[in-house]
Order: structure tokens, then C-alpha cells, then sequence
């Protein structure tokens, strides 16, 4: 399967994000692409109304993801906003498959109260990890401060995730950037698995803001936490394999996943499979 990762600005209006994604997407295509991933809060960057942006899954922007995965033949993930019961949001990642059709969402289940920050103020937890199929590939959503939390990609990947997808706005600060790269491929190379993160980068034609608009640093790490694409700080598409052979390989030589002592620490959380 070939993988994109489209590392976009993201503005604080809709309908600039939405066609952002699709040039993107039409440039994945033109690579080869089988899926694409696009950061967290695609739909409009943090700093935003995000009340006033979120919308239904069957709302304006997610039908132009789904369209643009449709005329395109790429699967998608993209981060998003929904109503949340309480007045607060749910910050969603949602993946369509390449005929459109919405495959899996996901609600974010870390809310990024650190460094100063308070995204809790405005978005709601989600409830529940997530996994599905993309382009025949077994896939596990998380978005960016899921990455500090390892037990959530340890529960996707024994539940049978051969990817991680990783949606991110990450926030600059202080060792932030040794964090993100860190913890990318961390999780891959306790867990055995590709991992995918993509993340924004600042729009220079919004004004600056305290909020999270991302670092870029978009990469594509294997199993053994090689990475095998980094699109640095600037605005950029590739497209790179992901081979699941490699996964069996690496793990006849280090079975940490087969080594683990249930017995001692529990059961991973049980992940629906969709």
C-alpha cells in the first residue's frame, strides 16, 4: 500500500482548507497513492470558533472529503469537528475509503490540557479506540496527544493494526519538536508497526496565535523506527510504501508483542475491529 502524507496549512476558513486537501490529493494520486492522511483540525485550524465550525459527519466539509476521495480513487483521513451533547466539540478524525464512503471515526481520547494549554475548555473526550480497514490495510486512528500514551497504540496494534494513523497540530515549545520525533517513532518500534503522523504547518496568511498550528515534521516510520519520510517544516505531499511483509520479518526477530506478560500487567483494552 502507498501511503501520503499531505503536511497542509491549515487557515481559519473551511473552504480553504477543502481545497487544500483536494490539490493535495489529486498530487497523491498522481504518486500513486492508496491513502492519504492530512493533519488534525484540517477542517479549520485551533484559534478558530471551533463551535461555529463543528458540523455533523454528513455536513459541507465531510461531504467534500468524501467527494474528493471519490473523484480521486484515495482513501483519506482527515481531522475534523463535531457537535459535542454538552456545547463543547469533538476534535474527529474521519477515514473514507477511495469511493467515498465513510469508513471509521474516531473522537479524540487525550485532550491536550498541557504546556499551557486547555483544549478540554472546548472539545469533549471521545470514549473509544478505533481501528479499520484503508486500502486493505488494518488501521489504528489516534491524534496527536494520543501519541504520549502508549497504551493506546499497544491496545490498536494487538488488535491486529499493521498502521498507525497519526493526525496532528502539534504545538511548538521548548524540546517539542525531540518529543514529536521521539514518540513517532516510539510507537513504532515498541509496537512493531508502520506509523504514519502528519501534521500542520502555519498558515502565513493568518495572523499569529498562541494556538496550536503545528510544527510540520510529517513522517512515515517502520516497524523497526526507521523513518522513512520526513517533510521538515514546510508544505509538501509524498508518497512511500508501507509493505506489511515487513512487519512479519521484524517481528520474528524481535516478537516484543508475542514477549508481553499479561499475566503480570492485564490485557490490552479490547478495539472493536470495523
Amino acid at each position: 500500500m502507498r501511503v501520503a502524507l499531505g503536511q497542509i496549512p491549515v487557515s481559519s476558513r473551511a473552504g480553504v482548507n477543502s481545497q487544500r486537501v483536494r490539490v493535495a490529493l489529486w498530487q497523491a494520486a498522481n504518486l500513486g497513492a492508496d491513502l492519504a492522511i492530512f493533519p488534525e483540525a484540517t477542517q479549520v485550524r485551533f484559534g478558530s470558533d471551533l463551535r461555529a465550525a463543528a458540523e455533523p459527519l454528513d455536513g459541507p466539509f465531510c461531504s467534500g472529503l468524501a467527494s474528493a476521495a471519490k473523484d480521486t480513487g484515495v482513501a483519506l483521513v482527515a481531522g475534523v469537528f463535531e457537535p459535542a451533547p454538552d456545547g463543547r466539540v469533538y476534535n474527529t478524525a474521519v477515514a473514507y475509503d477511495g469511493a467515498g464512503e465513510l469508513v471509521a471515526s474516531y473522537r479524540k481520547l487525550h485532550l491536550f490540557d498541557a504546556f499551557g494549554h486547555r483544549e478540554s475548555e472546548q472539545v469533549a473526550p471521545g470514549s473509544a479506540p478505533v481501528l479499520c480497514t484503508l486500502a486493505g490495510v488494518r488501521t489504528g486512528l489516534e491524534i496527536c496527544y494520543d501519541v504520549r500514551f502508549g497504551e493506546l497504540s499497544r491496545a490498536l496494534a494487538v488488535a491486529g493494526a499493521s498502521l498507525l494513523v497519526l493526525p496532528a497540530a502539534w504545538a511548538a515549545g521548548l524540546f517539542k519538536e525531540e518529543h514529536w520525533v521521539t514518540l513517532v517513532r516510539a510507537r513504532a518500534i515498541e509496537n512493531t508497526v508502520w506509523v504514519a503522523a502528519v501534521g500542520q504547518v502555519p498558515d502565513p496568511d493568518e495572523p499569529p496565535t498562541r494556538a496550536a498550528t503545528g510544527i510540520g515534521r510529517s513522517m512515515l516510520v517502520d516497524p523497526l523506527g526507521v523513518v522513512r519520510v520526513d517533510l521538515g517544516p514546510a508544505p509538501g505531499v509524498a508518497v512511500a510504501e508501507v509493505d506489511e511483509d515487513l512487519i512479519e520479518t521484524v517481528r520474528t526477530v524481535v516478537p516484543s508483542l508475542h514477549n508481553r506478560r499479561e499475566d503480570v500487567f492485564g490485557a490490552p483494552v479490547p478495539v472493536p475491529g470495523l
